[in-house]
């Protein structure tokens, strides 16, 4: 009979051995669930950087062909943010023709076709040396009214567009 008794203890588990498993795998969680958030708000930056470089290329050529077609050297203007409304976390809904009716993204090219979680601007002052462009996008990735700021300038020197660094502010806010 002891005999018994003694195999049926040895096939379950103890009250203890239970709780450090329950204990265990709430720590990996705590640690995991921040580097998960983390991680997917990275993956949404770069839906940023790329597109203020391609607004910097579109600026590029916009100031390039109005210097060509003698129109004087300028960049083109989109000064109101595109969407001109906050979505907080969630994403801005596909609407291309938002970008290709405004004259000022459909001349330096500039659109996006599928849901985006960033607003953007184009500011612009001058022509000729010493004009210069200002890109900006905005967004609020995680809707606590802390918005993320990534910006690039690009500048008229000496007849050439000289393009500063991107500067991200909050890039996780």
């Amino acid at each position: 009979m002891e005999l018994r008794l003694a195999r049926r203890a040895r096939w379950g588990f103890t009250l203890v051995e239970l709780m450090l498993v329950v204990v265990i795998l709430g720590i990996l969680a705590a640690i995991a669930i921040p580097s998960f958030n983390r991680y997917t708000k990275r993956a949404k930056t770069s839906e940023a950087l790329g597109n203020i470089r391609a607004i910097y290329q579109g600026q590029m050529t916009y100031f390039q062909r109005s210097v060509e077609m003698g129109t004087g050297s300028r960049f083109a203007s989109a000064a109101n943010y595109t969407p001109n409304n906050n979505p907080g976390s969630s994403k801005y809904p596909a609407r291309p023709t938002v970008w290709t009716s405004d004259p000022q993204w459909a001349a330096i090219g500039f659109s996006i076709d599928r849901p985006h979680y960033y607003a953007y601007a184009s500011y612009t002052s001058g022509t000729g040396e010493g004009a210069y462009f200002y890109s900006r996008a905005i967004g609020d990735l995680d809707n606590d009214d802390v918005q993320s700021t990534f910006s690039i300038t690009g500048t008229v020197v000496s007849g050439e567009i000289r393009r500063d660094r991107i500067i991200v502010t909050r890039e996780l806010e």
